[in-house]
């Protein structure tokens, strides 16, 4: 979770379709950051883990897809 901002500044000068793939990822990893829960019944952590969680499974969707195309 390191590390969003340099992500960030890498990509914040393209303006392609790659670049706003990689922004919008970013911009899911933030919201999943901010997100506290509502204790007891909705602990924060486990709502981190899960968001994490579905970020990655959708990583590793567009990784074993070969990436964005490139154009």
């Amino acid at each position: 979770m390191r590390g969003v901002r340099t992500v960030e500044r890498a990509v914040e000068e393209r303006t392609d379709p790659e670049a706003e793939v990689i922004r919008g990822y970013c911009v899911a990893v933030r919201g999943a950051l901010s997100d506290g829960g509502h204790p007891p019944l909705d602990p924060g952590g486990l709502h981190l883990q899960q968001r994490l969680a579905a970020i990655a499974a959708s990583l590793d969707q567009v990784a074993k897809k070969g990436g964005c195309p490139r154009r």
